[in-house]
């Protein structure tokens, strides 16, 4: 039975972590980041909640991860992965919260710390110094990051051919989902947006009108034919993306190469 979300379910979750958290001595600085920090939040969104430990006591916090969140009212399930600092743990009807434990004495100033933040404990002032020390730090885009993605788009191009002409079907849908995460990738760097747009505005609601296009007409039936006409049209999108890569970014990885790899399968 589906329970309708309403904005307040999202912040009574927070409420409650925020103030288990604050009872906690060994805990020097809580904030928040995302959409919730940004105010572009909605019912639906997720809480991503920063918890800075102080050093000593920081394993003990992260060997709680999945177990801390249990006590709060309507906790359904954890997700996580092993050897992480973080937990994300989902409660009813639909909240969702994800929780970083950071070393306090590991803290360090990245561009990251540029986006929206709303500090919600920081009795020490380290989040404030750390914020303010993050101010001048630019978001970059580097050759390897963009050599890497081409590559795992490349590779994602191929498989989804190798796998639909094999009738592995599903596995292929899942080949085609993670090209289309390159394309979205590439069209952001291509208009320059960094993370500070992306926190703003989904998507949906940021992506060049072609390329929301090309990955409107890219989803297909469960068929093999389907798939390869899809993957087709969306390696030709590509295509055109990867050429404009190598030239805003000079990359020095073979052009021929690429548009080699991506024509066998346009």
């Amino acid at each position: 039975m589906r329970t309708p979300i309403k904005r307040d379910d999202l912040e009574s979750l927070l409420a409650t972590a925020v103030g288990w958290f604050k009872r906690e001595q060994d805990v020097v600085g809580i904030f928040l980041g995302g959409s919730v920090a940004a105010g572009s939040a909605d019912a639906y969104s997720d809480i991503d909640l920063r918890i800075v430990v102080q050093p000593e006591h920081h394993l003990h916090y992260v060997e709680r991860r999945r177990e801390i969140p249990t006590q709060w009212p309507g906790f359904l399930f954890n997700e996580w992965l092993p050897n992480t600092q973080h937990c994300v743990s989902h409660f009813q009807p639909f909240g969702k919260i994800d929780i970083f434990y950071y070393d306090a004495a590991k803290l360090t100033p990245s561009p990251w710390y540029r986006l929206p933040i709303r500090i919600l404990h920081d009795p020490k002032g380290i989040v404030t110094d750390l914020v303010k020390r993050s101010e001048e730090l630019p978001f970059l885009v580097g050759e390897s990051d963009v050599d890497l993605s081409i590559s795992k788009g490349l590779a994602a191009a191929h498989e989804t051919y190798r796998r639909a002409k094999r009738g592995e079907l599903f596995y292929a849908q899942t080949l085609l989902d993670e090209l289309r995460h390159h394309v979205m990738q590439a069209d952001d760097w291509l208009h320059d947006r960094t993370p500070e747009t992306t926190v703003m505005a989904n998507f949906d609601n940021r992506a060049s009108g072609e390329v929301l296009s090309s990955l409107a007409t890219s989803y297909c039936p469960c068929l093999d034919e389907a798939i390869l006409a899809a993957l087709s049209s969306l390696a030709r999108a590509y295509r055109n993306q990867v050429l404009a890569l190598h030239e805003k970014f000079q990359l020095s990885r073979p052009l021929r190469n690429d548009v080699v790899a991506l024509d066998m399968v346009a």
